[in-house]
């Protein structure tokens, strides 16, 4: 039998056992007096404490306990399974003491509030009529952190709303096992906050919106649960790469999902597996996902330590943070930018991130129904009603550096289907873009990630972005040729690299804007930059034929169909006993494998490089000495 099987069997046993009859030394000694529950350790009972609860069930076992209106709390299936193999209780709430605090353009900067006082509520500077933000942060962190100072700020500037931080410090510390129980009760804290506004403010839980990062964002998934379970329903909640460990791969009512708010939107940046130092879950969690950039890893991330000490301001501990968490930090960093934000960090739903990259999904639709903002303007075409649809998988592309939102450029690269390009037969390659537009140009960027045989008269199509250009003038366009050392049919002995474009032809995304940008049929070859300039037509040439044998051949990704074959075989194992954990395992050493097929790979082509470099090096020497000789 195994060890979960025996773990499950002896807390049903003991599910059963009155807690009475326990031993005071296993429970902890309690003491109750009438409808009221309070810690041993205290010597009585604070008149002026507002944490004071009124307990209707007494009889608690030793794997439920109850804390008076904030609920009961379980510590069997489904919150204990594989994913989830050590539980605990929360702490008292004496012991958790979170702190609210309101923020307004009356107060930007000093706290108002406290908690189970409704009264300081009519008598803070909290307006009636206004929208109601509340944030909150996670695992190690406190409401007095830079970032959570930066959001509410930006909030204010975005409009007079109530910007509310919820500060959860004293449960937020070490071990991990006792933080994840403590969000449990902290989060229903926070519904019992928001049902006190709707009784003593007349706020609708409706119109409440949650941001919480980490575990924070998983605090909100029970924010909402309790809010439903009385009948009421939150708003919006954002989840800011929601907390991997203990979380994914459970049951929707262990973690964040769906159903715990009218919107649920969720921005995935650190998705790796847990082993590679990703801190954040991969699996759809609400209406919304946002995975830019893959989800897994970001641009700018994996810089030096003293780059990231130097963004921190010098703040060796923050620079730290940064450069360990680069990713996981990135959530709070995009949807801050986002509230004040011209640039409208539009995404586009997909499949995958590899189709998104491709270029195949490109178009909004006609009323805009498979795009949405990622960030704090999520809702902007839903006025915070239910969508119809969850579980949408969105995909856009951020910079390296704050501003991080792009604007989007769906680029084909037509190849000439000329005699010339025809007796050349294609040639495997890299091709790099550079925007020119009215209002600046955008750095070197580098269409296929991968070098590939580009063949004649076929089109290929990439997905990038750049910042705000305006209308586009003109292009550059460069060509390299890349050597697959493993694949002699794309070795050229006897002839030089050649490449033949008939023409660009660009998608702008955000300016709904075509534009041609015509090649000519000119060669490319290798470290050839050509100018190519927009015009309203380019010459046509005849249908594209088609990847062919040789192109299949050359092109065909023996990693791909292997993961392809693999992830296959994990989702048959959905089948068995969890097997959403079993498969999320499974993908994680997926993802692991295919990083260190990468490396290899790189360093493989780097050697290859280098001894290309050398007998360039040598080459030229020998002509050197040559003409020293002849003169």
């Amino acid at each position: 039998m195994s060890s979960l099987a025996v773990a499950t069997a002896l807390q049903a046993l003991l599910a059963m056992v009155p807690r009475s009859l326990v031993p005071q030394g296993v429970l902890g000694a309690t003491k109750r007096t009438g409808s009221r529950i309070e810690e041993a350790d205290h010597d009585s009972e604070d008149p002026d404490n507002k944490f004071s609860l009124d307990i209707n069930n007494e009889t608690d076992s030793l794997t439920s306990r109850c804390y008076g209106v904030y609920g009961c709390f379980s510590i069997a299936q489904p919150y204990l399974s594989l994913a989830r193999p050590i539980n605990v209780f929360p702490l008292s709430v004496r012991d958790l003491t979170p702190k609210f605090c309101l923020y307004t353009r009356a107060n930007p900067s000093r706290c108002q509030l406290r908690l189970g006082d409704p009264g300081s509520v009519t008598s803070s500077n909290f307006r009636t009529g206004a929208e109601v933000k509340v944030l909150t942060h996670g695992y190690l962190e406190h409401g007095d952190k830079k970032w959570l100072k930066r959001m509410v700020a930006e909030f204010l500037i975005l409009g007079d709303l109530n910007v509310i931080v919820l500060d959860w410090l004293s449960g937020s510390g070490p071990p991990y096992t006792q933080t994840v129980a403590n969000i449990r009760l902290i989060g229903a804290i926070l519904g019992r906050f928001i049902l006190d506004l709707r009784d003593y403010v007349g706020v609708e839980p409706g119109h409440i919106h949650v941001v919480g990062h980490s575990l924070g964002a998983q605090l909100a998934g029970y924010t909402g649960l309790y809010l439903k379970e009385r009948g009421a329903s939150l708003g919006r909640i954002t989840g800011l790469d929601p907390a991997e460990p203990y979380f994914e791969g459970t049951e929707p009512v262990v973690r964040l999902d769906p159903t715990d708010a009218d919107l649920v939107d969720v921005i995935h940046t650190d998705a790796g597996p847990i082993i590679t130092g990703g801190l954040g879950t991969l699996q759809t969690s609400g209406h919304l996902d946002f995975y830019p950039n893959g989800g897994i890893r970001m641009p700018g991330c994996g810089a030096h330590l003293i780059d990231s000490v130097a963004k921190e301001q010098g703040n060796i501990p923050y620079g730290i943070r940064r450069f360990i968490g680069c990713n996981h930090i990135r959530s709070y960093e995009y949807f801050t930018e986002s509230i004040n934000a011209a640039c409208p960090f539009l995404s586009i739903e997909c499949g995958s991130w590899e189709a998104y990259l491709k270029g195949r999904c490109w178009e909004c639709g006609r009323s805009w129904e498979r795009c949405a903002r990622m960030g704090a303007h999520a809702h902007s075409h839903l006025n915070y009603t239910q969508p119809k649809q969850t579980e949408r998988k969105m995909f856009l592309i951020t910079g390296a550096d704050s501003p991080f939102c792009t604007f989007h450029h769906r680029v084909s690269v037509v190849m000439s289907y000329s005699t010339e390009a025809r007796l050349q037969g294609g040639d495997v390659g890299v091709f790099y873009l550079t925007l020119y537009g009215q209002k600046g140009q955008s750095p070197r960027i580098q269409l296929n990630q991968e070098e590939i045989f580009f063949e004649p008269g076929n089109v290929y199509t990439y997905m990038i972005g750049s910042a705000d250009l305006g209308h586009l003038k003109h292009v550059v366009l460069e060509w390299l040729y890349v050597t697959v050392y493993y694949n002699p049919l794309t070795w050229r002995l006897l002839s030089q690299p050649v490449v033949h474009v008939n023409r660009i032809h660009i998608d702008s995304i955000e300016m709904q804007e075509r534009y041609e940008f015509c090649g000519l049929d000119m060669p490319f070859r290798s470290g050839t930059r050509r100018q190519l300039e927009w015009q309203a037509a380019c010459p046509e040439q005849a249908p594209s034929p088609g990847a062919s044998f040789l192109g299949t051949l050359i092109n065909f990704d023996v990693e791909d169909t292997i993961y392809s074959n693999i992830d296959a075989v994990n989702s048959g194992l959905n089948s068995l006993g969890n097997g959403q954990f079993i498969s999320n395992l499974a993908s994680s050493t997926n993802q692991v494998a295919r990083e260190l097929m990468e490396s290899a790979r790189r360093r493989i082509g780097a050697r290859v490089n280098k001894r290309r470099r050398e007998g360039e090096d040598d080459t030229s020497r020998r002509k050197q000495r040559r003409w020293r000789v002849w003169g």
